[in-house]
């Protein structure tokens, strides 16, 4: 998958892309990665 463009911070297609890439970290198991980071990075993509 390729980054996205980045975008001017008030544009509402930069806070989706913002979203999606909090998504990605979230599922992105890492064992090194506390649980509690992982569920910041989901609760921020809601």
């Amino acid at each position: 998958m390729k980054r996205p463009e980045r975008l001017p911070p008030d544009d509402p297609r930069e806070w989706m892309n913002r979203a999606r890439s909090n998504l990605a970290l979230a599922k992105n198991r890492v064992a090194e990665a506390y649980l509690e980071d992982l569920c910041f990075e989901a609760q921020q993509a809601a």
